[in-house]
């Protein structure tokens, strides 16, 4: 095992008072899961790949019980999905990745092949222990934590899983990739349908409900082989943790069954693939009117950065095929509504005492990292909580018909080079380090011709 500066590569020590960890909280699950033989650290890069660590149970124990993290270089801050380098990979130095126990899970035993395994999220933590500025999920934590510490606000995200099940080798509108039933409308259940993916769905399901994960609800979407997987609300960054674990899950499921499920956002031509969530901000102490206030104020902020934000929400070429009118997806308009399902944010229901509406956000899909993207909208809204003064009311009533969304990812990275606010709301080098990273990947995705590049996509989301 490679060595650094003289010290093992794999975990990196410090002083054990400090430890990060309840150990308790890892011997009540070995001890309900005695058979786990495997913890899969994991984590999410800037580019939305899942990457991670594989550690026996026997080490992941005595790391935990050592208050030790495991240690990676900095430069794993900088490559593309290819580990192609960029111009912000820097391969001196060190980042600690420190996983959450409060995240550890069984991972799916269908279709599993060798010994039973848990999959654990994690964090970025520099040398002296503090949350990594560049970490995404610390981000995110962050913002919720702020809301909820100085303004009286809980966060309850819920997200829907929408993805499209392919046959693989097929001869499919796009050459590689076929949908896995054809006889299938929003809603339907088709004899097809009822032959092939309803088993597959309830098989995730239970898979699901096994790994401690509930679904609210599942049907077909509008498009060949879509379906969609409707997540409980929970606070942020356990919201996105639940989302990454169920859609790998999902993935796994369906490739021992010798498919490929795509959270692409058009995988074949026609309908496309979102990511909705769906954000509530509740208080058990502010009063209505002063939590609609706050909701005001943060959801104005969203609305007047959206245009930036979809570079985050958005962040591939193939996702603006959805940025079009009358097709059911987020319309073109920087705009909000209530029944209407042609805007980007949509006010779904309004709650009872303590429990702000419910709105969902619609310009997203499943190719964002979504720590970075959920943070996104999380800092913008914090900072219209911060200075609800700087929209005036004739702003606040005007947004939202007089600017369009970006119609490509180039116009939604240029919106967010020039947010020089929401540069300054989210934590320091995010926003630059970022769009370093995209730039670098977009020009890699260029030389590969475009039915290429879909399938390259396809076969990593």
């Amino acid at each position: 095992m490679p060595f650094v500066n003289g010290e093992r590569k794999t975990v990196a020590s410090h002083d054990v008072s400090r430890s990060p960890y309840d150990p308790q909280k890892l011997t009540r699950f070995t001890t309900e899961h005695p058979d786990i033989q495997f913890v899969v650290v994991q984590w999410l890069d800037y580019l939305g790949t899942l990457r991670s660590r594989w550690l026996p149970i026997t080490a992941f124990d005595k790391l935990v019980k050592a208050g030790k993290r495991i240690a990676i270089s900095k430069g794993n801050l900088g490559t593309l999905q290819n580990d192609q380098t960029t111009p912000v990979c820097d391969p001196v130095g060190q980042i600690l990745v420190e996983p959450d126990l409060d995240s550890l899970r069984i991972m799916q035993t269908k279709g599993m092949i060798g010994p039973a395994a848990s999959t654990c999220m994690a964090r970025f933590v520099d040398n002296s222990m503090q949350p990594l500025s560049l970490c995404p999920r610390s981000q995110l934590q962050g913002f919720a934590e702020t809301l909820e510490r100085d303004f009286h606000i809980n966060l309850l995200v819920g997200f829907e899983i929408e993805v499209t099940f392919c046959r693989r080798g097929a001869l499919g509108p796009n050459g590689h990739f076929a949908p896995l039933d054809t006889n299938h409308a929003w809603g339907t259940l088709s004899d097809e349908q009822l032959a092939h993916a309803f088993p597959l769905m309830a098989a995730i399901s239970l898979e699901l409900k096994g790994m401690g994960i509930e679904i609210e609800q599942l049907h077909s979407e509008s498009g060949a082989g879509q379906y969609e997987f409707v997540l409980p609300p929970l606070p942020p960054v356990q919201a996105v943790d639940t989302l990454v674990q169920a859609r790998q899950c999902i993935q796994q499921i369906a490739a021992a069954q010798g498919l490929r499920a795509t959270y692409h956002p058009q995988p074949f031509p026609g309908i496309g693939t979102a990511a909705h969530a769906h954000v509530s901000l509740n208080s058990d102490s502010l009063a209505a009117e002063e939590l609609e206030k706050i909701e005001t104020s943060f959801w104005a902020s969203v609305l007047a950065h959206l245009p930036a934000l979809c570079a985050f929400t958005m962040p591939q070429a193939g996702s603006y095929g959805r940025v079009v009118d009358d097709s059911w997806t987020n319309g073109t308009w920087v705009a909000w509504g209530t029944q209407n399902r042609e805007v980007p944010l949509r006010r779904v229901e309004t709650y009872g005492t303590g429990n702000g509406s419910r709105w969902e956000v619609r310009c997203l899909d499943g190719l964002a990292n979504m720590y970075l993207a959920l943070g996104a909208i999380v800092g913008a809204g914090l900072l219209g909580v911060r200075n609800p003064t700087t929209l005036s009311d004739e702003q606040k009533s005007e947004m939202g018909i007089t600017q369009r969304l970006p119609t490509d990812l180039d116009q939604g990275m240029k919106a967010l080079q020039q947010s020089s606010s929401l540069a300054d709301a989210l934590a320091p080098g995010v926003v630059s380090h970022y769009l370093a990273m995209k730039q670098a990947e977009q020009k890699m995705l260029s030389l590969m011709p475009q039915h290429e590049r879909k399938r390259w996509l396809m076969e990593r989301y």
